[in-house]
């Protein structure tokens, strides 16, 4: 059975997927950094800024007097702001295959009391550069949130859990003062999650890149602190496969819970002189903040005692908060997804359809999410969604009358678009600020033949 649509079903399709399109090119709400005057327990980047400036004058590796000097600025305003800074000093090595380093390090170390710990919050970031480059970014913006929250903190009610501020040194040498703290601190084994704060980049969006297993439990409560956060369990699957290592690879190993942030757009400025103050982005500074400072409140009233949970499927759209399900209910999606294309295409051939040699495509792609969805499911959304919304399209176009007039069908397959088009455009600009358009352009390709068929 051949089917017809009339001219204003037609046009209202073709105008549907044109807006879908530009409207997924909409990134998503930033906030707006917050002045110095902002209220006393809110985050604000200026306040931040001026940590970094102090910070971030000169080239600061290990072994430098500028270094000591950034230790001991960071020192100071630790304890200007009430804490008992320790100095945690020893020498720590670290040896990956052919690469061998080690180095003396001075980590700084204090915590904030809470009225009834379970187990302490503990927020990282690194203090010492690369000698290339004054780190700005990389790492003195995440330093300067780690004191901003700490003011933040201070100037709200006493949260129930401790708060453990760990700046580390030598990061950049081979996450040595990570491997340090974790080898010998008397507080290693306690923190109930750990927050670390990095940057690839002077600017752009910042968002949580990696967890550590069973993170169910911890994007719950990103979802509760910060609705609009910027994660994608898609990041976790292609993070946890590649050999980079921050300073949260370390706790990990050890053990510990934890998400890591970061943002990454300009990374030309990476570990180059010109990862200064003047290229760094507030609105970024300001979201690594709002990150640290909401999460810092909502583990802080939290019982982190033992927590077990499997992994989560989550990611924003333009529309919604971060959309979190378990992992476990990926198969289940592709299951029924390649059940309902079987049906499909059982009645379109019985009824000779229009359109249903379309399924043939779309089987394969439903072969590949159950394929996806067991050994990587954090991924498996870019493929089920998009290809559920296509089922139903498809289902609509099969089972249609002769003439489909602009109606509850049309209605429906104008709306399905939005599937396809909120969850795999934001990642094409991703992929290509992460990647390079060279190291994209296989996965881009990929991505356009998914959307063209679903």
């Amino acid at each position: 059975m051949k089917t017809t649509a009339t001219p204003v079903s037609r046009w209202a399709l073709v105008a549907a997927l044109f807006l879908w399109i530009a409207i997924s090119s909409i990134p998503l709400p930033r906030p707006t950094p917050a002045p110095a005057t902002a209220p006393a327990q809110n985050f604000s980047a200026a306040r931040a800024l001026n940590h970094v400036r102090a910070m971030a004058q000169k080239p600061h590796p290990p072994g430098t007097p500028e270094h000591d000097r950034v230790r001991d600025y960071v020192r100071d305003e630790l304890t200007k702001l009430g804490l008992a800074p320790e100095v945690e000093a020893g020498f720590s090595e670290f040896t990956r295959g052919r690469y061998h380093a080690s180095a003396n390090v001075e980590n700084l170390v204090a915590r904030l009391p809470g009225t009834a710990n379970t187990r302490p919050v503990m927020l990282v970031a690194h203090y010492d550069s690369t000698p290339r480059g004054p780190g700005a970014s990389d790492d003195a913006h995440g330093v300067a949130v780690l004191l901003e929250t700490l003011r933040a903190l201070g100037s709200g009610p006493v949260l129930r859990n401790d708060v453990i501020f760990l700046i580390t040194d030598g990061e950049e040498k081979g996450l040595l003062g990570a491997i340090y703290f974790m080898g010998h601190h008397p507080w290693r084994k306690e923190p109930g999650v750990v927050l670390n704060f990095e940057a690839r980049g002077t600017s752009g969006n910042a968002f949580m890149f990696e967890t550590s297993r069973g993170n169910e439990w911890m994007i719950r409560n990103l979802q509760a602190a910060v609705p609009r956060a910027f994660a994608t369990s898609f990041a976790y699957e292609v993070y946890r496969r590649m050999p980079n290592d921050t300073d949260l690879t370390v706790f990990k190993y050890g053990g510990l819970a934890g998400m890591n942030f970061a943002f990454i757009e300009h990374p030309e400025f990476y570990h180059t002189p010109q990862d200064s103050v003047e290229h760094l982005d507030p609105v970024s500074l300001q979201e690594q903040g709002r990150y640290a400072l909401s999460l810092g409140r909502q583990f802080g009233g939290e019982d982190l005692t033992e927590r077990h949970s499997g992994d989560a499927v989550y990611f924003p759209t333009l529309f919604t908060p971060l959309i979190v399900y378990p992992a476990g209910w990926a198969v289940y999606i592709a299951a029924v997804t390649l059940a309902a294309l079987l049906a499909i295409l059982w009645v379109g051939l019985g009824r000779r359809a229009r359109g249903t040699w379309m399924a043939a495509p779309m089987l394969l792609l439903a072969i590949a999410e159950i394929l996806l969805a067991a050994p990587a499911p954090g991924a498996s959304y870019l493929l089920a969604w998009p290809l559920l919304a296509g089922t139903i399209a498809l289902a609509i176009l099969v089972t249609a009358p002769q003439r489909i007039e602009f109606g509850w069908r049309v209605g429906v397959m104008v709306i399905l678009p939005v599937a396809v088009f909120q969850l795999l455009v934001p990642l094409l600009s991703t992929l290509v600020i992460a990647l390079g358009w060279k190291g994209a352009a296989p996965i881009l390709g990929a991505v356009v033949v998914l959307m063209v068929v679903c």
